[in-house]
Parts: C-alpha cells; sequence; structure tokens
C-alpha cells in the first residue's frame, strides 16, 4: 500500500484527470483488504449477517467521503506548497480538524448501530479495529506528506 500511496501523491500534482481514477482504485483496493480483515477478525452472529455487512457498508460510503476530502485537502497543499500562506495554512488545518472530528462521529454512530447486530463486546472491537485500520493508514500518508515549511 505504501508504494500505492506514494504514487497518488506525485500524480495528485501533476495529473488532473487520472489522479481521481487512481485515488478511487486505491480506496477500492483499501475498502477490499479492510472488509477481508473485518470478515477475518470480527465474529458477526451468523443471522445478523446480512445486517452487519449493510451497516459496514453504509460507513464505508461514509469514510470514502471523509478520504475524498482528505485527498483534495492534500492535493490544495501540494498545490499551494511552494507559496503556502497563512490564510491558506489555516484553511489546510481546519479542514482537517473537521474531518478527524467528523471521522470519530462516524465511529460513534456506527458503534451505536453495530451494538444492535452483535455483542457489545463484538462491536466495541469493531470499532477498535476500524480505528486501527485507519491509523495505519493514516501514517502511511503522514509519512508521504511533508510538513507546512
Amino acid at each position: 500500500m505504501r508504494l500505492k500511496l506514494t504514487t497518488l501523491f506525485i500524480l495528485l500534482g501533476s495529473i488532473t484527470v487520472s489522479a481521481q481514477e487512481l485515488l478511487e482504485m486505491l480506496k477500492s483496493d483499501i475498502n477490499t483488504e479492510k472488509r477481508s480483515i473485518v470478515a477475518e477478525v470480527i465474529k458477526v452472529p451468523h443471522d445478523q449477517e446480512t445486517e452487519f455487512w449493510r451497516i459496514y457498508s453504509e460507513m464505508e460510503q461514509e469514510t470514502n467521503v471523509l478520504a475524498d476530502k482528505r485527498a483534495a485537502n492534500i492535493k490544495k497543499f501540494a498545490e499551494n506548497y511552494a507559496n503556502i500562506t497563512d490564510d491558506i495554512a489555516i484553511d489546510l488545518a481546519n479542514t482537517y480538524i473537521g474531518m478527524m472530528t467528523q471521522r470519530y462521529k462516524i465511529y460513534k454512530k456506527y458503534l451505536k448501530k453495530m451494538s444492535k447486530v452483535m455483542p457489545a463486546k463484538e462491536a466495541a472491537k469493531f470499532i477498535q479495529l476500524m480505528g486501527q485500520i485507519q491509523l495505519l493508514i493514516d501514517v502511511q500518508i503522514a509519512a508521504e506528506v511533508p510538513l507546512i515549511e
């Protein structure tokens, strides 16, 4: 995945049409990997599997919106990197903080939903797993995106 992220950030700065396609491919790969991990780690009662995956898909759609916003924020940063103004820097930071806030609201919302289709401990484990996966993605992104100078 690291190579894919590196490629994405390089291409975001130079290609506009295919960068969106690359982002969609990357999201699809990540989503497939996440689903596989979730299926392996989370124990869903057999009679609730359909409902679990329906709710999971809803959550995935909401987190994909955040991924798109994050990519747009990184693209804005890349486009302005050489001449970043105080206003742009504050806008980038506020956008980032808003996305992080929204992420935790999504986790809270889906903890409640998942608790209705599985034992509470398993629902909490699911949210913990989603957080850990996201942290791994965040670390890879952080390794690729420089700090504001």
